[in-house]
């Protein structure tokens, strides 16, 4: 473990854990352990564990308890290299080095998290296919929906850490596989994905409904997200078509979330209010067109700042995760209507979609937030034409800025910069994270 995990008040690698079962002991890994721990003598085996639909029912949640108490690792790094959070007073040698741009130490906890949380999300989702079709008593309904939500997950999990390092293996295996080009993590992800929207092409909600109840996590939608994440990694990977018919297929009247009810603890909250190491930056809030709503949605700017590192950073107190049982999002509405009008201006025909494009803008910018979704809130008055927008290039700088305020903390600001370059209007202070030093030292299959 190191040195800065430990100086975390909870753990930023800490799992939540829904239900305290055997099943769970074998899948939720804890601290900085790099493996699955098989070998508890105080747990049953793990044919034992999952041989129940209880077993595998409490497996199944407790991955998504994994990626829920993952997401911090997932938005910390891309938010501090860029320009959405800044360092507090006593933030960590590690948020310091990643905010200055300096050498980023690869022993640090912010490089190896985000790494080893997506290897054990991975590798409970691994379990959870192997272990469907073994299991007797299970519904078709039921099955399809254990077996989807896992490649749902563990294809979120692969795809929030393809944008931060440059390889990654595919294998989860607890032995350490070998690393590829990103670009084929990505591939993984969408094989991953379309094949959870096969899985549940021709079941009905109502064949759902066992599944859903007992099994999915409150407030996450299957198959929206599943669509929502086909099109947010289509676009990445430059399948413009099939990103625009994905963010298409997603009803934008429904939200996914990832709850922390009770006692549990928004991991974000945890790091920059309870911890109080790191803030999102005035800046970031002060770039914004004055009257945008998403501003106060994400952030307070009338509160009480934190104080800076160094003391002349600027910093605000978030708003969205400025509370223990704030919900994180899995995807905003807004994101699939700017997934769209950007396909529209990649394609071949963009100068023909130009209008199309604007429109899609124009309804993601008049969005009124909710609780839990932003919103810039314009009038229609204040709609975009093509006098204000009257090329491609306009049109994709257009989005580039409203992306970065629908999409504030979200881990995908990394990406964006990668993506738009020069029109994104800003620069990373790195270009990847490197590979952790424990993976150097304990994968014979690394390649450091």
């Amino acid at each position: 473990m190191s040195r800065e995990t430990r100086t975390t008040p909870t753990g930023a690698t800490r799992m939540r854990i829904r239900a305290g079962t055997a099943a769970l002991a074998l899948v939720l890994a804890a601290g900085c352990e790099t493996g699955l721990n098989l070998n508890n003598p105080n747990a049953p085996t793990q044919e034992t564990a999952l041989s129940s639909i209880d077993g595998i029912v409490a497996t199944e949640l407790g991955m998504q308890d994994q990626f829920a108490a993952s997401v911090l690792s997932y938005v910390r790094a891309p938010a501090l290299v860029t320009d959405e959070w800044g360092t507090a007073s006593k933030a960590l040698a590690a948020d310091q080095s990643l905010f200055s741009g300096d050498a980023i130490d690869a022993s640090y906890g912010v490089v190896a998290d985000p790494y080893y949380n997506t290897y054990r999300i991975a590798r409970t989702a691994d379990v959870i296919i192997g272990a469907v079709p073994k299991l007797g008593g299970l519904s078709a309904g039921f099955a399809a929906g254990l077996t989807a939500n896992a490649k749902l997950f563990k294809a979120m999990a692969l795809g929030m850490a393809a944008q931060q390092y440059e390889r990654l293996p595919i294998d989860a295996s607890p032995a350490g596989g070998t690393p590829v080009p990103r670009a084929q993590v990505f591939t993984e992800v969408i094989r991953l994905l379309e094949s959870a929207r096969a899985d549940v092409a021709n079941v009905t909600d109502a064949e759902l409904s066992g599944f859903t109840t007992r099994a999915l996590s409150p407030g996450v939608d299957l198959r929206n997200t599943i669509d929502a994440m086909l099109a947010r990694y289509y676009l990445i990977t430059g399948q413009y078509q099939q990103a625009f018919d994905a963010a298409g297929r997603v009803n934008l009247a429904k939200t996914s979330l990832l709850s922390y009810p009770g006692t549990e603890i928004n991991p974000i909250y945890n790091y920059s209010v309870v911890a109080g190491y790191v803030a999102p930056l005035r800046s970031w809030a002060r770039a914004a067109k004055p009257g945008d709503k998403r501003v106060p949605f994400w952030v307070d700017t009338l509160a009480t700042p934190p104080n800076g590192n160094p003391p002349t950073l600027q910093l605000v107190p978030f708003n969205m995760f400025g509370h223990r049982n704030d919900p994180f999002p899995l995807y905003v509405p807004g994101e699939m209507r700017l997934i769209r009008a950007e396909a529209l201006m990649r394609l071949p025909d963009a100068a023909a979609n130009l209008q199309a494009a604007i429109d899609l803008i124009n309804a993601e910018r008049e969005e009124v937030p909710t609780a839990t979704t932003p919103g810039a809130g314009f009038a229609k008055a204040d709609s975009l034409t093509t006098a204000d927008l009257p090329n491609p290039d306009a049109v994709l700088t257009r989005i580039a800025y409203e992306r970065r305020f629908e999409l504030f903390s979200q881990g995908l600001r990394w990406e964006d910069i990668r993506r738009f370059a020069g029109l994104a209007g800003g620069v990373a202070k790195a270009s990847f994270l490197p590979m952790p030093q424990a993976e150097c030292t304990t994968n014979p299959n690394a390649g450091c």
